[in-house]
């Protein structure tokens, strides 16, 4: 996955080698996972082996499995729907007993206060972000 360099230097955004002190397991995306609290899941790239600094948008997994699924960004955003389902309100998987309720989903994890600020310079020239392809990277 890749990210612009603002939101790799943003200080919620932390390459972990260790979770709930203990090392992280294969399954959990050892031996270095990226977390990007404010994004979808995928977009912390899990079992990273190399890094690599580029000017351009690179090509990624998800941009060529799924063009249309979702843009650069992937930012939690409540109010860009995927094309297939509603991404306005979760499910909070923590609950036992398979009656988790429906929740709204806070905008970028809740995290607001610390990464809206990194989008700015996009809303303000117009430019789509945070969609499938309405991403300004699609």
């Amino acid at each position: 996955e890749a990210l612009l360099m603002e939101e790799a230097q943003n200080d919620l955004a932390m390459l972990v080698t260790g979770a709930y002190g203990e090392p992280l397991k294969p399954q959990s995306g050892a031996p270095i996972r990226l977390i990007v609290p404010w994004k979808y899941g995928f977009k912390s790239g899990k079992s990273i082996q190399k890094i690599v600094l580029s000017k351009e948008p690179p090509s990624t997994f998800w941009k060529e499995a799924g063009p249309s699924e979702y843009g650069f960004f992937a930012n939690v955003n409540p109010e860009v729907n995927h094309k297939r389902w509603s991404q306005a309100s979760e499910r909070q998987m923590w609950t036992v007993g398979g009656t988790e309720p429906q929740v709204p989903t806070a905008k970028w994890n809740g995290y607001g206060d610390w990464v809206e600020t990194l989008y700015d310079p996009w809303v303000k020239q117009g430019a789509a972000h945070n969609q499938r392809c309405g991403s300004i990277f699609c």
